[in-house]
């Protein structure tokens, strides 16, 4: 006998499962959008009501009912729960896994005893205001910007192609204050790449909004902060978000605007669990709200570009720098020392460090790679350093003597000699921020040499008490990894020095030149920022490279055109969609036979639109003690991709051990 009961249609966080039916007592009031606790086998869960309606599929004595409704917050508004649908679909995943995944963990969990107590302290209000600062007077194109912004009343995407140092930041600012000034009630997502980036931001929010409460989110938070912070956006406390990649899935009550600052940057795509874009994402909860969205970047994705160049994103462009003396900063190619030479700088990289310093500048070496060398190897049998877990080689760290691998953090401490032949005359080779920090204390003594990278600002607050030893001029010279290239107003540096940009450069993965020269573009730009004269020096052994020719000249236009051109010769990104399927099981074998299952049943659905390739082992075959294989699928056509993936997924036939992840729109191929 069928239930013809008011039904509550309920996601939960589980990847296999859509949306559920439970009964809805008499004496029970629900709502679309409210936390239910409700039973799954043996366990009691949190989910969420996404529909109600009369009637049931179910046979009445299997249907359970909701056992409560946690009414402590407003329900998530339909707008939130369309996009984490979106998400869902888009990204092949469930939509509770989608939708619960992006609440704070404490909204998750059953209510406990002192839930009430709990709420109340979550509700004190957040920190607000901050130093007065001085308001900067906008140039012409800062201004022909601005203008084209406020005259956006509803959805449309601009891409604000400004060079580094250009004052992108400051639009930003006169942008969402016009905003809140139209829209009294309006709330602004502000999405900012790396969480390093967000107390540099936040700081500069509150200044120029010290009446206005600016809440922030990133992973790093603790869980309280986190709700606290999702809370006061949710019931309209917030007027300002300031987050990372998964801010995106806030839940909102008046969103007004959303900002996407660095869009190009690898860090808005998440690498596990629901492998979404947040620029992606913004984009669309942009278009849902019908308001604007602003992409900024010196160098932005190939996607936004050809968006940009057919006319799909309006291109806004600033060609010089803020500051009417600044100018963009020479660039200099230099050979690297001679291999074997166990240094790391030439001469002329000291010497052009040496005339900055002298001037009282600082300096600002990029290479990204951390630790003291790639490898210790034995020149005497070839033995190198290698992960027992994974097949990859272990850096070398001198600081603690220990040999780390970079992929699952296994580490172990360094042998006395050659575990194969007993040489103890073992080498290190190549070089990483440490084996450089040691050297620049050794060409330059009394000067104050500073590094930032994973391993050195490790804590909590450690990396924005770093930065701030720079700003404030206790650094000479500054050595990092990427948390030093982008996003930093360096005042004072007068040359930027980049090591080992080769290794990249030679990389055969699709994406590797574009986010090399991002990287190089935005590193670079910390020189020359405020008025005085810049300079980056690159070392590098293919200087006659046209990828090289364009980082001279600082002209992404050159680089991306001709890009774009090879993309569209060979049918790659973003000329065309792929999804890429990931196996790993004990053996290479298992994850294969896994993958070749699953191309043959795709070639059964596919017809001539989706272009399924053989199945290959990764790049890093073992990971973790466990093997991995992927296949790649590529279609021209975005919606018959989509459709295939779901079809594709239910042919799937899992053997015990193998564990599998389809990606859309992969970061690496």
């Amino acid at each position: 006998m069928k239930s013809n009961d008011l039904i509550a249609k309920v996601i939960v966080d589980v990847p296999t499962l859509g949306e559920l039916d439970y009964k809805v007592p008499e004496d029970m009031l629900v709502a679309l959008g409210d936390r239910v606790l409700v039973t799954l086998g043996r366990r009691r869960v949190v989910g969420i009501v996404v529909n109600l309606v009369r009637g049931s599929e179910i046979a009445e004595n299997r249907l359970r009912s909701v056992t409560a409704v946690l009414n402590d917050i407003p329900p998530l508004p339909g707008e939130w729960l369309r996009l984490t649908r979106f998400a869902a679909g888009y990204y092949q995943r469930s939509w509770g896994e989608a939708a619960l995944s992006a609440l704070p963990l404490f909204l998750k969990r059953a209510p406990g005893k002192r839930q009430a107590a709990v709420m109340e302290r979550m509700r004190k209000p957040l920190e607000s205001g901050g130093r007065p600062v001085e308001v900067p007077e906008l140039n012409d194109e800062q201004k022909t910007v601005l203008d084209a912004l406020n005259r956006a009343e509803h959805f449309e995407t601009f891409l604000l192609f400004g060079v580094t140092g250009s004052g992108k930041t400051e639009v930003y600012l006169r942008w969402m204050e016009e905003t809140l000034r139209r829209k009294e009630d309006g709330q602004i997502l502000f999405l900012v790449p790396e969480i390093n980036l967000t107390p540099q931001s936040v700081s500069r929010i509150r200044s120029r909004f010290p009446e206005k409460t600016v809440a922030v989110l990133h992973s790093e938070l603790s869980d309280g902060e986190r709700a606290r912070n999702w809370l006061a956006v949710h019931e309209g406390r917030a007027d300002i978000l300031v987050g990372t990649r998964t801010a995106v899935f806030a839940s909102f009550k008046h969103l007004a605007l959303v900002i996407v600052d660095e869009e190009h940057d690898g860090s808005y795509k998440a690498g596990d669990g629901l492998r979404f874009s947040a620029r992606d994402l913004a984009v669309w909860r942009g278009k849902a709200n019908d308001v604007p969205v602003l992409l900024g970047s010196a160098t932005p994705s190939l996607e936004s570009w050809m968006k940009a160049s057919a006319g799909q994103y309006r291109l806004l462009t600033m060609a010089h720098r803020a500051s009417g003396r600044a100018v963009l900063p020479e660039v200099t190619l230099t050979d690297p020392p001679e291999k074997g030479s166990r240094r790391s700088l030439t001469d002329f990289t000291v010497s052009a460090m040496t005339k900055v310093l002298e001037a009282g500048r600082q300096v600002l070496v990029f290479i990204n790679r951390r630790g003291y060398a790639q490898v210790l190897s034995c020149p005497s049998c070839n033995w190198v350093s290698s992960c027992r877990h994974c097949s990859t080689f272990t850096v070398f760290h001198k600081s603690d003597r220990s040999l780390v691998c970079h992929h699952c953090g296994w580490r172990s401490k360094v042998p006395e000699a050659c575990p194969v032949c007993g040489n103890v005359d073992i080498l290190p080779r190549g070089s990483g921020t440490e084996r450089i920090f040691e050297e620049l204390e050794i060409r330059f003594p009394g000067k104050r040499v500073l590094r930032i990278d994973r391993d050195s600002v490790s804590r909590k607050h450690e990396a924005e008490e770093a930065f701030a030893k720079v700003h404030a001029g206790e650094v000479d010279i500054l050595v990092g990894t990427q948390m030093i290239a982008k996003g930093h107003d360096f005042r004072n540096v007068g040359l930027v020095v980049i090591l080992n940009a080769d290794a990249q450069l030679l990389s055969p993965a699709t994406r590797a030149r574009e986010m090399l020269f991002a990287t190089l573009m935005q590193v670079a730009g910390r020189a020359g920022r405020h008025g005085e004269a810049g300079r980056v020096v690159i070392q590098t052994r293919f200087a006659t490279d046209p990828f090289f020719e364009a980082l001279a000249k600082q002209d992404y236009r050159l680089f991306a055109d001709a890009l774009l051109d090879v993309r569209r010769e060979n049918f790659l990104v973003p000329f065309t969609h792929q999804a890429l399927l990931t196996a790993q099981a004990p053996t290479l074998a298992q994850s294969l036979r896994f993958l070749e299952d699953a191309a043959e049943a795709g070639h059964a659905l596919e017809g001539d639109a989706v272009r399924i390739y053989d199945p290959v082992p990764m790049n890093i075959v073992r990971l973790k003690e466990l093997e991995r294989a992927q296949l790649l699928v590529e279609c021209d056509d975005r919606p018959a991709l989509n459709r295939f993936l779901r079809a594709w997924q239910s042919t799937f036939r899992v053997p015990a051990g193998v564990q599998w992840t389809l990606e859309v729109d992969p970061a690496e191929v």
